[in-house]
């Protein structure tokens, strides 16, 4: 992975910054960021995402289609991209998110140029993953303070990310600056609904059993998560082909079970899936929820065009670009 330096830019004022002993700085009002093991970095060691952090870098292949010999992410993304799949080469991509860089390596397969950042230490899993590429960049940042040139990119695109942040409609106008007038946005967002947000019987397990690990200290939280589903796991696995015993199932074990949606028939890759995402889904700090229509208002506010707002795989996936007045500006 080559560094170019010069791309970044100062999160608080948009300047550019310059490398001077290991430190990105900015001369003008003396901000200066480390970069450590070749990745800027934006934020504090310390944040809301650092149960990300350690899940990402404990199953940092998981979810490639190169490590799983599968196209779950590949058609994840296809589907989301909206027919512009073949549209990437060339283009420049920001990717806000990356966890681990599952979608960084298929964008940089597809012939993108990435820009890629996340908050958590997770950046660390996709360097080890995908640095081998010389087109792609990589930050640890904030969603809200993104350390990249705005009004740029020909795609700005964020998946399995919004809900897990402070405020999901502040992280889509940070999102949509970033992206060239023409451009297009992607995201994802949980869906908005009863059973998404009640405990059993209406709902599934894991909503209570997530109160019950977000209490434990954080240290622990995963070894709690694992022996969770070390012992549910195998009754998952010994009805696996059974749908009416999988949504019973949902009402007491938190487990995310996924031998037939994603059709994960290794049981140890399953076993993965199932640790990755449980985790993922009982030790997240922020879990919003909205509704297509919210979705859809929002990015009218910002002014975006062909808006296409529909339900898809994570719940919510929209798709819209960013408008371009006649007089050329925004």
């Amino acid at each position: 992975m080559y560094i170019d330096y010069l791309k970044f830019r100062d999160p608080d004022d948009g300047m550019k910054l310059e490398l001077i002993n290991g430190m990105l700085c900015n001369n003008r009002n003396g901000s200066s960021y480390p970069v450590v093991n070749g990745i800027p970095r934006f934020v504090t060691h310390k944040n809301y995402s650092d149960s990300f952090g350690l899940q990402w870098n404990e199953f940092r292949r998981t979810q490639l289609d190169s490590y799983s010999n599968t196209k779950i992410t590949y058609d994840r993304l296809e589907r989301c991209l909206q027919g512009h799949m073949k549209e990437l080469s060339g283009k420049l991509v920001l990717e806000a998110g990356s966890g681990a860089g599952r979608f960084t390596e298929v964008l940089l397969e597809g012939g993108a140029t990435v820009h890629s950042f996340d908050l958590s230490n997770a950046v660390d899993a996709n360097y080890t993953n995908n640095s081998k590429s010389k087109n792609l960049i990589l930050a640890q940042a904030d969603i809200r303070k993104i350390p990249f040139e705005k009004n740029n990119y020909d795609y700005v695109i964020c998946l399995g990310v919004l809900q897990h942040t402070p405020n999901p409609e502040e992280s889509m106008r940070c999102l949509y600056q970033m992206v060239k007038p023409g451009g297009f946005l992607v995201l994802d967002h949980y869906l908005f609904r009863l059973r998404n947000i009640l405990p059993p019987p209406i709902g599934s397990a894991n909503i209570v059993y997530r109160k019950i690990i977000l209490m434990l200290p954080a240290k622990i939280q995963f070894r709690a998560v694992k022996f969770i589903v070390d012992i549910l796991f195998p009754v998952h696995w010994l009805f696996r082909k059974s749908n009416t015993v999988q949504r019973i199932l949902r009402r007491v074990s938190p487990v995310h079970f996924y031998f037939k949606s994603l059709n994960l028939v290794s049981k140890n890759l399953c076993y993965e899936w199932a640790l990755l995402d449980t985790h993922d889904s009982t030790t997240d700090f922020y879990k919003h929820h909205r509704t297509l229509s919210q979705i859809r208002k929002y990015l009218d506010i910002l002014g975006a065009s062909e808006i296409s707002v529909r339900l898809g795989g994570n719940g919510i996936e929209a798709f819209c670009r960013k408008t371009v007045l006649h007089n050329g500006g925004l």
